[in-house]
């Protein structure tokens, strides 16, 4: 258990000491607990998405890292992955896939991506995960028109931000009476955090697979569709998530 609570205290020291990805806001001064970070996540460029922004909550377990956090959108978002009632991420990373090797700051990566190449396989909105399968197009409109009416403004977020704007220390305690110092970082070059090329692609996202109209067969080797604005929706042999 000791170990398990340092090893979260410096996950939580390392994500707001370097940064991580101008899309993913982290609150000034730290968390205010060890259980429990809340951000925003805005919506990346070329996607249905990329006008919004959204307030995204982890949620640590006291098992933390032999057991993977679990995410929330506490902002509505139209997504496959993403529950309507809840809000709840549903990504393999953090399910099958997961391993204590992979830290917070690639949790919050593989979100972020989510927004990108989501993956119907595994929709907990079905209503959204059939129509990206059926219909890019009428989904597209719905994802568009729901970060309209929902998402905050992305505009209202400063696009260099990647955390907090102070470099003062901040100190946290977790129910244990266990006291961590969380090291705000202004620097915003986003060279420091990693790239997709950087991360393992396998356990970041599964290919999002197509089937055919009218049937529920998977293809198991079909190609992923992400979801930028102005690429060929065609399948292709390969695709890669060309932007973080």
């Amino acid at each position: 258990m000791a170990s398990s609570a340092a090893r979260l205290r410096n996950d939580i020291a390392n994500l707001f000491k370097t940064s991580c990805h101008p899309d993913i806001v982290l609150p000034a001064g730290g968390p205010q607990d060890l259980t429990t970070i809340t951000l925003h996540l805005l919506g990346p460029a070329s996607t249905p998405y990329s006008d919004g922004a959204w307030k995204v909550t982890l949620k640590l377990p006291v098992e933390y890292p032999n057991s993977p956090p679990k995410a929330y959108f506490e902002t509505k978002i139209f997504h496959p992955n993403v529950a309507v009632s809840t809000g709840e991420v549903c990504v393999d990373t953090l399910k099958r896939d997961w391993s204590p090797n992979v830290d917070l700051r690639h949790v919050l990566l593989v979100i972020r991506c989510l927004l990108i190449e989501p993956n119907p396989e595994s929709a907990l909105n079905e209503e959204a995960g059939k129509l990206l399968l059926e219909n890019f197009a009428d989904f597209e409109r719905m994802a568009r028109l729901m970060t309209s009416v929902h998402a905050l403004k992305r505009t209202a977020f400063t696009s260099a931000s990647i955390s907090v704007e102070s470099a003062s220390p901040t100190d946290t305690t977790d129910e244990n009476g266990n006291s961590t110092t969380i090291y705000s970082d202004s620097e915003t070059d986003s060279a420091r955090g990693p790239t997709v090329n950087s991360l393992d692609t396998k356990n970041v996202l599964r290919p999002l697979e197509h089937t055919q109209r009218g049937s529920s067969a998977v293809a198991p080797s079909s190609p992923s569709k992400p979801l930028m604005k102005g690429k060929d929706t065609k399948p292709k042999k390969k695709v890669g998530i060309k932007r973080l």
